[in-house]
């Protein structure tokens, strides 16, 4: 026994002493020269897997100190700017290399962007070439944190839920992307789906039919684009929750050398939410990739004054949509290729929009891309809303499946997983969760009282044109705010009245009917 007891001892005592041997270090303040090489250190700091592209090649992994951020994500662009943040996330990068006692591999079988560990312990050995370190664990490093997401979670009081995605050219014909793109839908559940890089009309058709067969349903339905053959963007709606208003309209204000450019990458779509009759509008958006086409160096990449362009024909075109289908409330999505402090996205901002992401998750990401020697993260993706619908929005988050996992999983590659839908596309999901007609427009109240059915309004030129279904005999017109601005005594069932010049806008107008009910509609003025 006391040998036993002697032998415990001994061992706990070699364990100490290896324990102190190693030498506690910061990264990367301790690792600024080559004094670590070849010795064994424990890092104190927490680190953030930040380059997961090697994790089925070799096994390697890039640590850092946080998650390396796009400038221009973070910073308005600048040449100078760009340049110090670039050697600054450079540097700030660790190497974990794989061994054959250890990988980073979880139980769910990836290894993904934004996983942390803390207390990793390895021989330091420093590349004089590079200045930069490699660690070889001498113990299991414990990757934590940013588990793979099986839903996006729900949004306290909403009553809807747009989702957008690019789906990284769909085009129906491949069983495994299909199974993965609709499980990710599934898992969304949204009422509207937004969605770019949708080959065709036969593509968008084959996605549908899958969701209603993998929900059991027939309710998903989408819209059709019918103009020309480069037909990208649709949308894919639950008919059980919304119905569309109108037709889709396509955005041809952008003008690129005197002609429409990427019309059929900017369409809108009206909807009426059944639930309570409030209508809404999603404008949908593809702009211009980031190319080596007029590249000035400040961090926004070719092509910025098209997309410059595409931002101011978006305001433009959200104001057209407002009149077109009567409502001021409307949410810009889509794939802006712009991230979040680039001059398209701020102009969208100075215009009068709401960033949504930058409200509700402004430490996630949509996107992450190896350029400059890093991996680094950023909304590519986005999520902005009119003024009158701000108010009404919940939450815009996005959902983490596909940017944070590593490239060997993805479709094609030799490691992807089938039957599930991480790595399904290159681009993070968002999803907005509204309170369409809550207490946020003002008007809430009013239309939870009333039905809108039975009654529709016009404004146009200071005229009031109304045609109810039952005989009217007095009409007030409300705005967002909930102010009286006008009212007045009518008769029949259609009249046409003069309200005064009302400031551009959406606006109440509740009927009185003979027989004591009252109906409510909102209407635009023009």
């Amino acid at each position: 026994m006391k040998r036993i007891l002697f032998t415990c001892l001994a061992l706990q005592l070699a364990a100490l002493s290896v324990l102190r041997a190693q030498q506690e270090v910061v990264f990367p303040d301790d690792f600024g020269d080559d004094r670590l090489d070849g010795k064994e250190v424990t890092i104190t700091n927490t680190l953030t897997l930040t380059n997961n592209y090697s994790a089925f090649r070799g096994g390697s992994v890039t640590l850092s100190d946080g998650l390396l951020r796009i400038p221009t994500e973070l910073a308005r662009p600048d040449r100078e700017m760009f340049g110090q943040q670039n050697a600054l996330n450079a540097a700030n990068q660790l190497y974990l290399a794989a061994t054959d006692d250890y990988d980073y591999i979880d139980s769910d079988g990836t290894c993904r962007i934004g996983q942390t560990v803390t207390g990793l312990t390895g021989t330091a050995s420093y590349n004089a070439s590079t200045g930069r370190y490699t660690i070889y664990p001498t113990r299991q490093p414990a990757l934590e944190g940013n588990r793979r997401p099986t839903a996006p979670g729900a949004a306290e009081g909403s009553n809807l839920r747009v989702a957008s995605f690019n789906l990284e050219w769909y085009d129906d014909e491949d069983a495994a992307q299909r199974a993965k793109i609709v499980a990710a839908l599934c898992a969304m559940q949204a009422d509207v789906y937004a969605l770019v890089e949708v080959c065709g009309n036969e593509a968008a058709e084959g996605l549908c039919r899958a969701l209603n067969e993998a929900l059991g349903t027939d309710a998903f339905a989408h819209t059709l684009n019918n103009r020309g053959t480069n037909q990208m963007n649709y949308f894919v709606y639950n008919t059980s929750t919304v119905e569309p208003y109108k037709e889709t309209q396509q955005n041809s204000l952008a003008l690129w050398n005197g002609n429409p450019y990427l019309p059929e990458r900017k369409v809108a779509q009206g909807f009426t939410l059944r639930s309570n009759g409030e209508r809404f509008v999603v404008c949908l958006n593809h702009w211009k990739a980031k190319d080596s086409d007029g590249d000035t160096g400040d961090g926004q990449g070719g092509s910025a004054e098209k997309r410059r362009v595409e931002a101011e024909a978006t305001l433009q075109f959200v104001g057209e949509m407002q009149a077109y289908y009567e409502d001021e409330d409307v949410l810009v999505v889509g794939d802006l290729n712009a991230y979040s402090q680039e001059d398209p996205v701020r102009i969208l901002e100075e215009g009068g929009l709401a960033n949504q992401l930058q409200k509700y998750a402004p430490e996630g990401y949509s996107y992450a891309y190896y350029d400059n020697g890093y991996y680094g993260v950023g909304y590519l993706d986005h999520s902005l809303a009119t003024p009158s619908l701000d108010g009404q929005i919940c939450s815009a988050r996005p959902f983490h499946i596909n940017a944070d996992e590593p490239d060997g999983l993805r479709l094609g590659q030799s490691h992807v997983q089938e039957g599930n839908m991480y790595a399904c596309s290159d681009h993070n999901p968002i999803v907005t969760d509204i309170n369409l007609g809550g207490t946020g427009t003002g008007i809430g109240g009013t239309l939870a009282a009333a039905s809108a059915s039975g009654l529709t309004a016009r404004l146009a030129g200071g005229t009031l044109t109304v045609a109810c279904s039952k005989e009217m005999e007095r009409i007030e017109v409300f705005d967002l705010g909930g102010r009286q601005v006008y009212e007045g005594e009518v008769a029949g069932c259609t009249s046409s009245l003069y309200v005064g010049q009302l400031a551009g806008g959406s606006y109440v107008v509740t009927v009185r009917t003979v027989d004591g009910g009252r109906l409510t509609a909102k209407c635009v003025a023009r």
